[in-house]
C-alpha cells in the first residue's frame, strides 16, 4: 500500500491539512486510516479490537508518513478537544516509527495551563496533563518497537516537567532499562520516584482470610462506669 504524501496546493511536497469541515481525517489516505484508528480505539467487542489491529498494521506500512500526519491533526484539533488529541497520540504510539519521537517529546514537555482550584479535577490543566502523559506512554510503545529511540525518554526526565509527568517518564524509562541513567539525572530528593513500580493485577488480588461467610462484628470500647482500673496484687 502506498501512503506517499500528495503535493500541496502551493506546489511543494510538504504535508498540507485541507479544511474538511467535520471530516478532518479525509484529506489523505494516511489521514483516513488514522481516523479509522481513532474510531475503533474504544470500540467494544472483538470485532472493534480486530479492526483497530488491522488499521495499525496498515499504518505501519506507511510509518514515515504517520508522525507528520498525526502532528498536523494534533495542531489543528481544538485546544479544548483533549480526548481527540489523546486518541491521536495513542494511535501514533502503536503505529509510528522512530521519527515520531521528537513530536512526542515536545508534546510531553508542553507547558501546562495554570492550576485553578475552582475548576476541581476536570479543568484544562488536568486535561492537558492527560495528553502529556499519553505522549510519554506513546513514546514508550514506539521505543519498544524501535529500541534506538529508547534513550530519548531521558530528555523528558532531564527537563523536569510537572511532577505527574516526570513520574511517568521515570517509570517508563526504568521499564526500558534506563534506571541508572535516570538516577544520574534526578536530584537526590527525587530518588524516591525510582522505587515506584507498576503492579500486575494478580499482585493486587487478595484471598479472603475468613471462609465462614459471616461478617465480623464491631464492639465499641467500654467507657464510663464499666471501666475498671487494674488493682494492685496483695
Amino acid at each position: 500500500m502506498s501512503c506517499e504524501k500528495q503535493p500541496s496546493r502551493s506546489g511543494g511536497d510538504c504535508l498540507e491539512l485541507i479544511d474538511a469541515g467535520n471530516r478532518p481525517f479525509d484529506f489523505s489516505a494516511t489521514g483516513w486510516l488514522v481516523g479509522q484508528g481513532v474510531r475503533y480505539l474504544n470500540t467494544v467487542g472483538k470485532e472493534g479490537e480486530l479492526a483497530y489491529q488491522r488499521v495499525v498494521e496498515l499504518l505501519r506500512n506507511c510509518s514515515k508518513d504517520v508522525p507528520e500526519t498525526v502532528a498536523g491533526m494534533f495542531r489543528q484539533a481544538n485546544s479544548g478537544d483533549a480526548p481527540l488529541r489523546w486518541r491521536l497520540l495513542y494511535v501514533l504510539g502503536d503505529a509510528g516509527d522512530g521519527s515520531a519521537a521528537d513530536f512526542l517529546i515536545r508534546t510531553a514537555l508542553k507547558q501546562l495551563p495554570e492550576a485553578n482550584a475552582d475548576e476541581g479535577c476536570e479543568g484544562p490543566r488536568d486535561a492537558e496533563m492527560l495528553v502529556c502523559t499519553m505522549a510519554v506512554h506513546a513514546l514508550q510503545r514506539v521505543a519498544e518497537r524501535h529500541p534506538a529511540v529508547s534513550e530519548q525518554l531521558l530528555k523528558i526526565v532531564s527537563e523536569r516537567p510537572a511532577r505527574p509527568i516526570l513520574i511517568e517518564a521515570v517509570k517508563v524509562a526504568i521499564e526500558l532499562g534506563l534506571k541508572e541513567k535516570v538516577r544520574d539525572l534526578l536530584p537526590k530528593e527525587d530518588h524516591w520516584i525510582l522505587d515506584i513500580r507498576r503492579a500486575r493485577t494478580e499482585e493486587l488480588f487478595a484471598e479472603p482470610e475468613r471462609e465462614d461467610g459471616k461478617e465480623r462484628g464491631f464492639t465499641p470500647p467500654k467507657t464510663g462506669l464499666d471501666y475498671t482500673a487494674p488493682r494492685k496484687e496483695k
